[in-house]
């Protein structure tokens, strides 16, 4: 009686250490990522703006330390990819901000044909803000901010036996409006001058 017992115990220990070893990683992911973000434009001499490609390039080096060489690409081995959303706001006056949104994922297949967005920039309200995430909301005109989100996302494909459970079934959430999402986590920094907004174009 006591022997499956301990098979069951053993296994359920084995779970939890994956699940919490995966929710660090992503954690790990979005400091990666802020520090990539604040670092990338002491290389650039002129135009410190980020791109769509420094973006996807700080997902792709930022998740490396969970995923292998082109594993976080199709056909997707652990049956999840990784996405990094950027939020940018900037206080214009007590009620208008600046607004952008930059995405990187690697639901594609492969760095040849980078999977990444960034939006125009837009006005938004105090009230639309706090909507997107409260910590964002500045306290005088000029000030900026970003708000990082890492996650997990589902592939077609996805076999939790591939990412190491055997008895534990991660739960999958819709957050910030993102579909089947794992381990979400935001971290809000605030970005060096003339990093953001995230420049439109195809470079």
């Amino acid at each position: 009686f006591s022997i499956p017992i301990l098979i069951i115990l053993l296994l359920f220990t084995h779970d939890h250490y994956h699940y919490y070893e995966l929710k660090n990683k992503i954690k790990s992911s979005a400091y990666l990522a802020a520090s990539m973000i604040q670092q990338i434009g002491n290389t650039k001499t002129d135009n410190k703006q980020l791109t769509k490609k420094d973006i996807f390039r700080i997902m792709y080096a930022s998740s490396l330390n969970f995923f292998y060489t082109n594993s976080m690409f199709a056909p997707w081995h652990f049956g999840i990819f990784i996405s990094l959303d950027l939020y940018y706001v900037k206080k214009v006056s007590n009620n208008n901000y600046q607004y952008s949104h930059s995405w990187a994922a690697s639901e594609c297949n492969g760095i040849i044909f980078p999977h990444c967005f960034a939006s125009s920039i837009s006005t938004i309200t105090e009230d639309q803000v706090k909507t997107i995430h409260r910590d964002l909301v500045c306290s005088e005109n000029d000030d900026e901010r970003v708000l990082i989100t890492c996650c997990y996302r589902k592939a077609n494909n996805f076999n939790k036996k591939e990412l190491g459970f055997i008895l534990l079934e991660p739960t999958w959430t819709n957050a910030m409006n993102r579909n089947n999402t794992l381990f979400l986590y935001e971290l809000i920094i605030v970005p060096k001058p003339g990093l953001f907004p995230t420049k439109v174009g195809n470079n």
